[in-house]
């Protein structure tokens, strides 16, 4: 067997892709008894060999039969997902980079911050900023910075770019397996 062929592409109801899983699991989900998965496509190339010689495909696509809602669900702060809904682009110069090269900013910083109001480590007081834009800001709103933001930081509701699916796919995208392609757009 083949190290591409041991991912399998899940699909919700609808054919927008979910997550990836290990082909053992996509087996074993497929045949369980009442199960709500399909098997919609295997590996063209590729297979896994059984005792007496016997040849069995390996899955590469399946779907769900129940459909899975993804939006106007609440999306997990954490310091990626800041990065995701800003498109990996610093808030203040506007330069988008790695995620290696990101770092997080308090809009208004933690030392002005009202605790009456919360942590100030929440969805609209963090954006995405290069360490540059982030030293330059210092200990200062963006105003006493003399700096402007490019966008109001809000929390995103559920969409497929929050989904660890997507991430990986931009880690994969040249090696992306042919039998995906149709079901990624």
């Amino acid at each position: 067997m083949k190290k591409e062929s041991s991912r399998c592409l899940v699909l919700n109801a609808d054919y927008t892709p979910l997550l990836i899983v290990n082909w053992k699991r996509a087996i074993t989900w497929a045949t369980r008894e009442n199960s709500n998965i399909e098997i919609i496509d295997f590996y063209k190339n590729d297979y896994i060999q059984g005792s007496s010689n016997k040849r069995y495909p390996i899955p590469s696509v399946i779907r769900t039969k129940v459909y899975y809602r993804l939006n106007n669900q609440k999306v997990n702060f954490s310091r990626k997902n800041v990065f995701i809904r800003d498109n990996f682009t610093c808030q203040y110069c506007g330069i988008d980079m790695s995620q290696s090269a990101l770092t997080y900013d308090h809009v208004i910083p933690k030392s002005l911050w009202n605790y009456k109001n919360g942590t100030p480590t929440n969805w609209t007081n963090i954006v995405t900023a290069c360490v540059s834009c982030n030293n330059k800001k210092r200990n200062r709103t963006p105003e006493q910075a003399k700096m402007k933001l490019l966008s109001r930081p809000h929390a995103p509701t559920k969409h497929t770019k929050y989904l660890p699916i997507s991430h990986f796919l931009s880690k994969i995208r040249h090696d992306i397996p042919n039998e995906w392609a149709l079901y990624l757009g």
